[in-house]
């Protein structure tokens, strides 16, 4: 049982990057170019002022990653 609940050793955590600013994932998403990405880091940027919730930031990383600029 422990072994199926009990969190994983740290050395088999993912290594997460440090969320970007507020700045940075709205400069990122102008750089990116696509409306949907700029779209998302402008209400990013609004929750994390309204929240501290740094995920919001994290999720414009996130898109600008998987969102090709080709496409738009």
């Amino acid at each position: 049982m422990l072994a199926a609940y009990a969190p994983a050793p740290a050395s088999a955590r993912p290594v997460r990057p440090a969320p970007p600013t507020a700045a940075e994932a709205v400069d990122r998403a102008a750089q990116h170019g696509d409306e949907h990405v700029i779209k998302l880091a402008d209400t990013a940027a609004d929750a994390y002022a309204w929240s501290g919730d740094t995920r919001a930031l994290s999720a414009v990383v996130a898109a600008a990653e998987q969102i090709d600029p080709a496409s738009t």
